[in-house]
């Protein structure tokens, strides 16, 4: 069965169960009244005359709008295209000119961005939120279509979802996945987290990232769970919202764990309800991943590692008795993987255990893209020989697991050698004064570069004491120590917690 299927079953076992609940507003519906909305947009959808295999554009937060107008898409045939509700005006005019779709739909978040380029927009647009602009429609428009399920044949192969990369080193590249991928990428997260029937998360991971959309929204939906929808993150809703609702499970990326133990409702906030634990989109930290546990008691706790292109590449371990937050698993289930030379030639070139490489994922997976929309020289570059070259610094332990290390172009070569930012960021993160910190290298005369250190304090401490605290550790090279030490007041980090590590290489002043 495919997703359409898997959510009318849903609606089947439990109608009356709360499918989407808006955190920061008053809307709930059930799984029934989901699917009545979800009829009407994929209906209108064919009205319209947009045929399965079209792409319909979404720039939205996590609305309960969004999630009807996925699920219409899907009962349509439609390619959803959702992309980041934040971008720029330019990045609305990038992703409509790259997808040319045949509606878009924006809302109160995106609107200033798509306003300042709506003489350019020859798409006919669809706004959710209050006092729609004149050149759009109200999302309203959506709901007078009949409430009956369209007679539309979907196929395994046929396009699901078109996702972008986060575009941190270039423009997004288009990712088209096909619907055996969005039912077998839920699938292995559901495994993987020991998601079972009936499950309640929290929406903050956004739903145009694979994440938020396949691991989360599509898995509680196929399995009457509920989705508490956040289309603004708010630390003390957030955790309020785990007690009132019952949450069993969170996956969140680091710094959104960070700021919900850090909200004045954690310490009054029943949490006894979260059984299962995931981060994923950067590493977290040792004090942050020890804080977690000791919070919320979780059964189970894991590392997730996947990239859009290849959904779930890594096995998910229970890190309680590993207690190490940078490691993830083996090759998950039905994916292969392989460590390899940096600028290897082969697929066959691979690194020993504990020697840095690059992460490799073979392509064929039913989790796995086929290739970047409309870039044929991309594709080729990423994959070669039939394996996704990700592009992710890594290496093998002797106990057959991953530990990733950073972007292989992020590697700094200083002297001669050469030197992966988390290495360093791992051991200043351990000092107290510190909350977060982004490395770089940054071009010099003598060493080819050195390494430079962006520090974001939580108390007094100077770049005398951290060089001393980087010379003390056990855990660093002398020569991989940071030879100048910048402190800011908050990172660049795009939406999944990644580092804009461009912007503090930039920063060469």
């Amino acid at each position: 069965m495919l997703f359409p299927q898997l959510f009318e079953q849903s609606v089947a076992r439990t109608p009356e169960r709360p499918a989407i609940v808006h955190l920061n507003g008053d809307e709930t519906l059930t799984y029934a009244e989901l699917q009545t909305q979800a009829y009407a947009v994929a209906n209108e959808l064919h009205e319209r005359g947009i045929e399965p295999g079209d792409r319909v554009a979404i720039c939205m937060a996590n609305h309960p709008e969004h999630v009807v107008t996925f699920i219409g898409t899907q009962l349509a045939g439609v390619v959803a295209v959702p992309f980041n509700f934040r971008v720029a005006a330019g990045g609305v005019r990038y992703h409509l000119a790259d997808s040319d779709p045949e509606l878009f739909f924006f809302d109160s978040i995106s609107r200033d961005s798509v306003e300042r380029i709506a003489d350019e927009i020859d798409v006919d647009s669809v706004y959710v939120g209050d006092e729609t602009p004149e050149f759009a429609e109200s999302f309203e428009s959506f709901s007078d279509s009949a409430p009956e399920r369209p007679d539309v044949s979907i196929g395994h192969d046929d396009p699901s979802v078109m996702l972008y990369s986060s575009g941190t080193t270039g423009d997004p590249k288009g990712i088209p996945i096909d619907h055996e991928a969005t039912v077998d990428r839920w699938i292995i997260n559901s495994l993987g987290q020991r998601y079972y029937l009936e499950e309640t998360l929290i929406g903050v991971m956004p739903l145009y990232h694979t994440v938020g959309l396949h691991g989360i929204l599509c898995g509680l939906l196929s399995m009457s769970g509920t989705y508490l929808c956040m289309s603004q993150f708010d630390p003390e809703i957030a955790v309020r919202a785990i007690e009132e609702h019952r949450v069993t499970a969170l996956h969140e990326a680091p710094t959104i764990f960070a700021n919900m133990l850090d909200s004045e409702a954690i310490e009054d906030t029943d949490l006894s309800s979260v059984r299962a634990i995931g981060y994923s989109g950067a590493p977290m930290s040792q004090s942050i991943f020890d804080r977690t546990i000791e919070t919320f008691e979780p059964e189970h706790i894991a590392n997730l590692y996947g990239t859009t292109e290849v959904y779930g590449t890594l096995a998910y371990l229970d890190l309680h008795e590993i207690d190490d937050p940078t490691v993830t698993g083996p090759a998950n289930v039905g994916i292969e993987t392989r460590v390899v030379e940096v600028n290897a030639d082969s697929p066959d070139d691979r690194v020993a255990p504990g020697e840095q490489g690059e992460l490799i994922v073979n392509t064929d997976s039913s989790v796995s893209f086929e290739g970047y929309w409309n870039k044929p020289e991309a594709t080729a570059e990423a994959i070669r020989d039939g394996w996704f070259y990700t592009g992710d610094a890594a290496r093998l332990t002797e106990e057959n697991r991953i530990v990733i290390t950073g972007r292989v172009d992020d590697m700094i070569i200083s002297g001669g050698e050469n030197i992966h930012p988390t290495e360093v960021e791992d051991v200043l993160l351990t000092h107290p004064a510190v909350s977060d910190v982004g490395v770089v290298g940054h071009a010099d005369d003598e060493w080819g570069s050195i390494v430079v250190a962006f520090v974001e304090r939580s108390g007094d401490v100077t770049a005398e004491e951290l060089d001393q605290w980087c010379r003390d550790s056990d855990e660093l090279a002398d020569y991989k120590r940071p030879r100048e030490y910048r402190f800011i007041d908050e990172l660049p980090r795009n939406p999944s917690g990644k580092i804009e590590r461009y912007k503090l290489e930039a920063d060469d002043s």
